[in-house]
């Protein structure tokens, strides 16, 4: 759909379920639930705090605010919803860096339409130290890949992908990534990859005190110690 058509979207859910004509798409009732948290989310980025119905929720400061990204080869959509002022901002894209455009678009159109303060990307410290990683080393398996997670003899913590399925096909052989610690139980990459230090979250316990899940987005479960 354009862009457009994607605010129009947005804009029948701030309505309260009304389409354009006039007409009740969904009910109210619906349309707030949809809105309520679900699920609780460790800290990902730009995957919002919690999962509403189908919506991703952003605890931001001057909100709250809903939305959904999107992306495949070659294409990357945001939108992000304000109910409460009636705000809407989509951006589609086929090319070039998508989450460039995130920081010197979007963040400050919400800014100036809303207030809405919308925090910075997840970036390493200066002064990132090693840690024990025990916890975490192992391998996560989803339909996507498999994604084995290594500590060196150095302390340096390593995740190396292997995609599985048409995923193989489609996308090239990926490098393995250092990780550094972010804060509680996430790593992030040291060095941004397509323009973004991607939270890392390992939550869960195994029973022997071991991470259960990776959480990138996906939730990838352990099945290797």
């Amino acid at each position: 759909m354009s862009a457009s058509n994607l605010v129009a979207f947005a804009k029948m859910h701030i309505d309260g379920g009304v389409g354009p004509d006039g007409k009740q798409v969904l009910s109210a009732e619906s349309v707030a639930a949809m809105q309520e948290q679900q699920v609780k989310l460790p800290e990902l980025g730009l995957m919002g705090d919690s999962w509403g119905l189908g919506w991703e929720l952003f605890n931001w400061e001057g909100g709250p605010v809903i939305g959904h990204d999107g992306g495949t080869i070659g294409q990357t959509a945001f939108l992000r919803v304000i109910p409460g002022q009636k705000a809407a901002v989509a951006v589609l894209t086929n090319g070039g860096d998508a989450l460039g455009l995130y920081r010197e678009l979007i963040s400050p159109v919400i800014n100036r339409l809303t207030g809405v303060v919308v925090p910075e990307l997840p970036a390493p410290a200066n002064d990132v130290h090693a840690i024990d990683a025990s916890r975490y080393v192992g391998t996560y398996s989803s339909q996507v890949a498999d994604s084995h997670v290594t500590q060196d003899a150095e302390g340096r913590i390593w995740i190396e992908q292997k995609m599985k399925g048409i995923f193989a096909g489609l996308a090239p052989e990926q490098p393995r990534v250092e990780l550094v610690h972010w804060k509680g139980d996430t790593l992030i990459p040291r060095k941004a990859r397509h323009g973004m230090h991607t939270p890392h979250a390992f939550v869960g316990n195994d029973g022997d005190g071991n991470a259960l899940y990776l959480h990138t987005g996906r939730a990838d479960r352990r099945v290797s110690a």
